[in-house]
Formats: structure tokens, C-alpha cells, sequence
């Protein structure tokens, strides 16, 4: 059993002799924080040896600690190394450690991290910058090593770590509260405080690779007055806090008003001319505003030494932000050059773009990226290395591009640069739209944009091969660029296997980018036209793409795709029927098998699930089962268990005649309208027209009589402005009574009279509802909607079903219908349909 109150006693005791030696002489700060931190060292060994710990594990000190700066009440930051994939194993015993430090009084900030760990977090700023100033205190010290390497193998340039410092000063600078002479400064925060003498050192450490200040100075970097100034500046701070904890009696950096006086009565300040507070003050802010001063100087410095001229390599460098080569003759002599420089502009994010002079040297010698070019091993290596980057790939990919690079790399994609699609539902040309494609496959790797997508930036974080996602978004559309009329999605799949093979990637992972390329449009086409309610579309579906990895890496490419095609085109239905889609299959795909109860069987257990919530919410039971019985069996598979109980709140309250209107937001993000009451002739079309009149964007509509011919209509609509200043339910219900069915004449709009015009309309079975699957494909029109409703009630055509989906400036709707026998519409019903529908249309 470890002795609690031997540690105890040992702790209290470094603690009592610090305070007391500092209250004899606050001179010796910069002492005692290094001899308080050996202490802490000393206690840990024996607290650490008590416990048996593994010889395995590794105990580092990090941060301040690290620093071996510690005052009285700093926190003791740790990292416990462990062996790979070794959780598990160690994590009951560094708990019961952990917990005792606790036990003795320590503060401690702790983490348990294996290499895989470090790996996962060393792009966070503040991690690395912990790490940067660890030390072993014991254990095992190869792990130490390991861990170090990879911080030295990390995304961390000398260039991109002061760059991130940098903006993590500005930043803290900005905080009001941080002001260098606000009249209750924080001594660590602050401008001039001691997080700007670190931010120096930091950046100066990663750079010169360096231990300690003093070394800079032969590094030609400090001068040794400005050494003296900063030791000087440091000494006063540490005292300052030294002296702000014992007052406190805790950790504090904020000189506030009620600790100033006794901070400078501490560190021996007397009235005199001026009150002992005031001479004091006068002097922390004199010492602030040169560490203030030197701090712009030094960081100044270093951003005119790595930033503005910096070699990358024997063949490139940086001036002023800009990227040259250092032999004219570079892309001659060594031609894989050409991806080399986008590689290091992807690596180094502060770089703003390629030399005129480099430029010119690029275009000069571009004729030497012939059709072999992307078959070589050192060219597609490198093109590979620049995908697998956790930064700058879009940008590196937009300027080689731009410089027609990518072109000569990629044959195929020279076909599709500048090659618009005359259809309205493209903005950009086609090479456009691909980059913006990857533009958004990056961001859900990047964690800036981690709640801009949340399901997507979750996917992504799993994902440990990004560039085969890039690789697909790169073909996907390529094949474009072979003219009208072939189907490019195949086509694509073809080339990005061939160009997979030549850079060598793995069979799998050859299979997946191809198969990605070649079924792109698939879960959008299923999510937007079929009923993803339905058991049997979940299933086709989930046979499609056969497995979770692949949906995943689908359902990104989809996003991506669809939010790069029209500013305008990605709303939240769109977004909310691909989650629908993604979680109904991968639900699917992690049974046993994809078994299912049969449909008799689920439609039962969804009847006693509505009967269990229906004695909950108090509904009378009776009329509930008298009610349920009069519902088709499709009405269970195609509502949710909310939206059935959401009908019966009114079902079981309204009279037979009576006509209900009730609306909310739901799940999907729209508003669903729903509407209760006796069938009648041209009601659907009534709705659509009152909806049409108010400018409201239909998405969705559930028709479903009863089989005591009551309709439950369920109309889904974008949410709008429209709903603050109207009450959607009485509009309708007031207009059901009063609207004419008569027909609407539909508008063409004025940018639209130089595309094609033609209606574009098909027919399938659906064998599974027996009803007929129309789909119409159009110019978006005002009013076409009430007019292919209106055609409905003039043909005596009942709708069952209806998917509402807006592709830019055309509407491609599917409609699930039966003629009026609740058959399928037979080829004379067929024609007849076709014909009005072109004719109103």
C-alpha cells in the first residue's frame, strides 16, 4: 500500500520551502522555479516507483513543466507514453496514479497518448508546441524518442509553426482584457507578458533547433544586450507571478487591484515620490512595453529569415512569399520539377504562388510533359505525395490548373478545361466545377470545418486514405470532355483505372476510385427519385454499393459533388435525405446480412408500437385500432412512427366531414403540411395551386386515401420567410373551401427562352406498389407544378406519391400514380397522359 501522507508530507514540504525561501528573497525566482520543478521530478520518481509501473511507459513532462519553469500553484502537465494499441492493458493502473497525484495536492494536466495518438494530434498548434519542450523524467526513453520524431516528421514547417504562432499572438492580443496597459494586466496573456517571451523562444527553438535562450546568440539571432533584456524582463514577470500565487494561494496571473499592493510590498517597493503600488506599476509596464518592443523585432526577424527568403531544397526557395527555382534550367534538367513545386506549395502554406521568373521557365519547357509523362514512377509518386498532404491540396491543384499543368499530367482533363454544359444546372465550366469538388472533399479533413458538415467531417476522420476520395472528385466528371451523348460516368471509371495502375496504387483501392467514379451519381439520383422510406429502395441500393467503406467514401464525393455543381442547388432537404439515405443503408449493411422481418410482420410491430405510444399519450385505444384498421399497409412503411402519431393527435379528435390542417418542421428540416379530409376530385390540385400562390418550394408529397376515403396528404416544403407573416394552416383550409379548379397558364422565365424547351417525359413500373413511376424532366416554370396536378384531375389519374426535385433552373419530378381503377395506366392511358402533359407543359 502507498503511504498518502508520506507524498503528502514531501509535497507540502518543496511547497513550504519555496514560499519561504522566495518571501526571503524574491530575487531568486528564476531559482526556485527551476528547484520547485526538480523537486516535483523527485517526488514523481518515488510516487511512480511506488506503484510498480510498467517499464514499458514513459513519463514526460511537457509545457512549463517541460520548461522546468514551475511557480508555486503551475500546473504539472504530463504525457504518459504507452505502446501501441496498449489502452487497455495500462489504463487501470495510470488511473490509481494519476488519482494519487491528485490525492498528494498536485495540479496536474495530464494525457496518455501511444504513437498512433501522437501521430492523430500533432497538427493541433498547442500540442506541438507541448511536445516541443518535453523531457523524460523516467521510463521508457525509445518511446520519448519515437515521439520526438514524430513531431520532427510532422506538417509543422519552421515556416507554418511561426505562422500559426503568430496568429495565435494576434489573436490573444486582440482580447480586450490582454491590453498591455490595462490597469489589471494579465502577466502571462498580456502584450509583453510571458506568453510573448515563450512565442519568441518557441519559434526561435523550432528554427535553430536550439535547447535553450542563450544558444541564439551564437545563432546570430539574439544580441547579447537583447538576451540580457529578455532575462532581465523575465526575471521581473517571474517574480511578479511568484509572488501573485503565494497572495493567492493559488494558481493566479491576473494582477488585479486587491493583490497589487501586496505584490510590491512583497517585492520590497516602499512610498516615496510616488506610492509603492505606483512605482511598482510604473515598472511592469516599462518592462512589458520592451518585451513588447523586442518581441516585434525578433519575430520580425524571423519572418524576414523563413519567410521571405528560405530554400526549400537544391532546387527551390522562397523570396517574399513567392516560390522560385534556383536553376533556371530546373524543369530541363529534372522535369519531374513540375510536380515537385506544387507539392512543396501544398507543404508550405505560406507561400503565395509561383515566380513570374519561375513561371516563365514552367511555360518555356512545358512541351516536355508528353502523354508518357504521368507513367513515369518519380512524376506520379510525387503527384500521389501531394494528394496524401493534410494541407494545401486544393490550392496546389487550382494553380497547377491555372498554369495548365494539370492538363499535360492528366490528359483526359485538358478536355474538359473550359468546356461549359448548356443545361442551367452547371455554373461553372466543368474543370471549374471539379475543383470545387475537391474544395469541398478537403474541407472535411480539415478541422477548421469540422461543424460546417458534422456527419461528413466524422466520416472523414475515419478515413485513412483521403487521396482516393481526391482521385475520384479529380475523374468523376472527366469523361465530360468526350462530347453529349456517352456516359461519362463509365467512361471515367475507365480512365482512373488505367491512371490508378500506372502510379501504382493497390487492386482494392483501384476497385474503390473506379467504382466511385463510375456510381457518382447514384446516391443522389436514389435520395432525390426514390422513396428511401421504402425497405426494397434501401435494398437495391445497399446491393449497389455493397459495402460501409464505400458508402462512406460515396456519400462524401455526393456532398461535394452536389454543393460544387450551383450555389443555390444544396438546401437543407437535399442535405437531409442523404443522411436518410446514408444511415437507412449502413444500418442495412451492418445487419446480419440485410435480413428483414417480412412485410406483414414489420407493418404488425409498427401497429403495436403506435398502440403502446397511443396508451401513453392517453388517446382513447378503441378508436385508435378502428382508425389504424382503415389505413392501406403502405401507409406503415412509408410514415415514421412520429409522423403516424402526429395524425392520430387529430385523427382521433375531428369529426368525419371536417378538414384539418396542421404544420411543423420536421425532421428533414422542411415543413410538413399536413392536410386530413374526405377525398375529393382536384384536391391535390387545390393544394399545389394555394402552395404555388404563396411561392412556396414543394419538395416532397405523401398521398394516401383511406379505405373509407379519407386522404392523409402530407405536402413538405422549404422553410421561408412566408410562414412569419401568414397562418399556413387557416390559408389552406380557408381556400380549400373556395379555390376553382381551374387550370394555371405557366410562365416561362426570361433567361430560359434560349435553352431547350422540350418536356422530357417516361414511364416505368413500380413493381412492388403496382403503380405506374412517371417522370417528368423540365424547364422550371411558374405554375408547372399545379399544371401537371390539374392534368392529373382531368384524367381521372390518382397520385400516391410524389418526389419534388429542383436541378438548378429544371425540375425532374417523379410521381407514383394509378388510374382509376388503383392500376397501372395502361399504354393508351399512357400516351394520353404523355400528350397532355407536353401540350400544358
Amino acid at each position: 500500500m502507498v503511504d498518502l501522507s508520506l507524498f503528502r508530507g514531501q509535497y507540502q514540504s518543496l511547497q513550504d520551502s519555496v514560499k519561504e525561501d522566495f518571501l526571503n528573497s524574491p530575487e531568486t525566482a528564476q531559482a526556485l522555479v527551476l528547484y520547485r520543478s526538480d523537486g516535483i521530478d523527485q517526488l514523481l520518481k518515488d510516487i511512480w516507483q511506488s506503484f510498480n509501473l510498467s517499464y514499458q511507459l514513459c513519463l514526460v513532462a511537457v509545457g512549463g513543466y517541460g520548461r522546468k519553469e514551475l511557480h508555486p500553484y503551475s500546473d504539472i502537465d504530463l504525457l504518459i507514453l504507452i505502446p501501441d494499441d496498449s489502452h487497455n492493458t495500462y489504463q487501470q493502473d495510470i488511473a490509481s496514479f494519476l488519482t494519487f497525484l491528485w490525492d498528494v495536492n498536485l495540479e496536474v494536466g495530464h494525457a496518455t497518448r501511444d504513437l498512433k495518438d501522437c501521430i492523430s494530434v500533432i497538427d493541433d498548434l498547442s500540442v506541438v508546441t507541448n511536445l516541443l519542450e518535453s523531457r523524460v523524467i523516467l521510463g521508457k526513453v525509445s518511446l520519448f524518442y519515437k515521439m520526438k520524431a514524430v513531431i520532427k516528421s510532422s506538417v509543422w514547417s519552421s515556416q507554418s509553426f511561426l505562422v500559426g504562432k503568430k496568429k495565435e499572438q494576434y489573436n490573444r492580443h486582440q482580447n480586450p482584457s490582454n491590453t498591455a496597459y490595462n490597469l489589471e494586466p494579465n502577466i502571462k496573456q498580456s502584450s509583453g507578458g510571458l506568453r510573448d517571451i515563450q512565442t519568441v523562444v518557441w519559434v526561435a527553438k523550432w528554427y535553430f533547433c536550439v535547447n535553450t535562450l542563450f544558444e541564439l546568440i551564437d545563432k546570430q539571432y539574439l544580441t547579447i544586450a537583447e538576451y540580457e533584456l529578455l532575462n532581465t524582463a523575465q526575471l521581473f514577470l517571474f517574480k511578479v507571478r511568484f509572488a501573485l500565487h503565494i497572495i493567492a494561494n493559488r494558481r493566479e496571473d491576473r494582477l488585479v487591484f486587491q493583490y497589487q499592493k501586496s505584490v510590491a510590498n512583497i517585492l520590497g517597493y516602499v512610498d516615496g515620490d510616488f506610492l509603492a503600488v505606483e512605482a511598482f506599476m510604473k515598472d511592469y509596464y516599462q518592462t512589458v512595453t520592451k518585451v513588447s518592443r523586442l518581441n516585434d523585432i525578433l519575430l520580425q526577424l524571423l519572418e524576414d529569415e523563413i519567410l521571405n527568403t528560405q530554400c526549400l531544397n537544391s532546387r527551390f526557395m522562397v523570396s517574399h512569399g513567392y516560390i522560385h527555382s534556383i536553376d533556371e534550367r530546373i524543369f530541363i534538367k529534372i522535369p519531374s520539377a513540375f510536380i515537385e513545386i506544387f507539392l512543396l506549395i501544398a507543404k508550405h502554406n505560406y507561400v503565395c504562388g509561383i515566380s513570374a521568373k519561375t513561371l516563365r521557365q514552367m511555360q518555356t519547357s512545358i512541351n516536355l510533359i508528353d502523354c508518357d509523362y504521368y507513367k513515369r514512377r518519380n512524376n506520379n509518386r510525387l503527384f500521389i505525395e501531394l494528394l496524401q498532404q493534410n494541407q494545401g491540396v486544393n490550392k496546389a491543384l487550382k494553380l497547377m490548373n491555372r498554369y495548365g499543368i494539370l492538363e499535360r499530367y492528366i490528359p483526359a482533363f485538358g478536355n474538359i478545361i473550359g468546356l461549359m454544359q448548356y443545361d442551367l444546372f452547371h455554373a461553372y465550366t466543368v474543370d471549374q466545377h471539379t475543383l470545387f469538388v475537391i474544395r469541398n472533399l478537403r474541407r472535411f479533413f480539415v478541422s477548421e470545418f469540422a461543424n460546417e458538415f458534422i456527419l461528413c467531417s466524422e466520416i472523414a476522420a475515419g478515413i485513412q486514405k483521403p487521396e482516393l476520395l481526391l482521385l475520384a472528385g479529380l475523374f468523376h466528371d472527366i469523361a465530360k470532355g468526350r462530347g453529349r451523348g456517352r456516359k461519362h460516368a463509365q467512361l471515367g471509371a475507365i480512365d482512373v483505372r488505367k491512371f490508378c495502375r500506372y502510379h501504382q496504387l493497390k487492386a482494392n483501392d483501384i476497385d474503390l476510385v473506379s467504382q466511385l467514379v463510375e456510381k457518382h451519381l447514384l446516391m443522389s439520383m436514389v435520395a432525390q427519385k426514390q422513396d428511401i422510406g421504402d425497405f426494397e429502395v434501401i435494398k437495391y441500393f445497399a446491393e449497389q454499393v455493397s459495402t460501409v467503406e464505400f458508402l462512406e467514401f460515396l456519400y462524401l464525393l455526393t456532398v461535394a459533388d452536389i454543393r460544387a455543381t450551383k450555389d443555390n442547388l444544396w438546401n437543407g432537404w437535399k442535405d437531409s435525405l442523404l443522411k436518410k439515405l446514408f444511415y437507412n443503408t449502413k444500418k442495412y449493411l451492418e445487419s446480419s446480412n440485410g435480413q428483414r422481418s417480412s412485410v406483414d410482420q414489420r407493418v404488425q410491430n409498427i401497429k403495436q408500437t403506435i398502440i403502446n405510444n397511443s396508451i401513453i399519450q392517453g388517446y382513447p385505444i378503441s378508436e385508435v385500432e378502428n382508425i389504424l384498421s382503415t389505413l392501406p399497409k403502405d401507409y406503415y412503411l412509408r410514415y415514421d412512427i412520429s409522423d403516424i402519431l402526429w395524425h392520430l393527435s387529430f385523427t382521433t379528435k375531428i369529426t368525419v366531414d371536417k378538414i384539418t390542417v396542421s404544420s411543423r418542421i420536421s425532421q428533414y428540416n422542411v415543413i410538413d403540411i399536413l392536410i386530413l379530409c374526405n377525398n375529393f376530385n382536384g384536391l391535390f390540385f387545390k393544394l399545389i395551386s394555394i402552395l404555388e400562390r404563396l411561392r412556396l418550394d414543394i419538395v416532397d408529397a405523401k398521398i394516401l386515401t383511406t379505405k373509407n376515403n379519407k386522404v392523409y396528404n402530407t405536402i413538405s416544403v422549404l422553410q421561408d420567410e412566408a410562414f412569419e407573416h401568414i397562418n399556413i394552416n387557416q390559408k389552406i383550409k380557408n381556400e380549400l373551401d373556395n379555390l376553382d379548379v381551374s387550370l394555371r397558364i405557366t410562365h416561362d422565365m426570361y433567361i430560359y427562352q434560349y435553352f431547350d424547351h422540350r418536356v422530357k417525359v417516361s414511364f416505368s413500373l413500380n413493381e412492388q406498389w403496382n403503380l405506374t413511376q412517371l417522370e417528368i424532366n423540365a424547364l422550371d416554370k411558374q405554375g408547372i407544378l399545379s399544371n401537371i396536378a390539374y392534368v392529373f384531375f382531368e384524367l381521372n389519374i390518382l397520385l400516391i406519391n410524389a418526389r419534388i426535385a429542383t436541378m438548378g433552373e429544371r425540375v425532374e419530378d417523379v410521381f407514383f400514380i394509378s388510374n382509376a381503377k388503383n392500376e397501372p395506366l395502361s399504354m393508351a392511358e399512357k400516351l394520353t397522359l404523355r400528350e397532355s402533359l407536353e401540350e400544358k407543359l
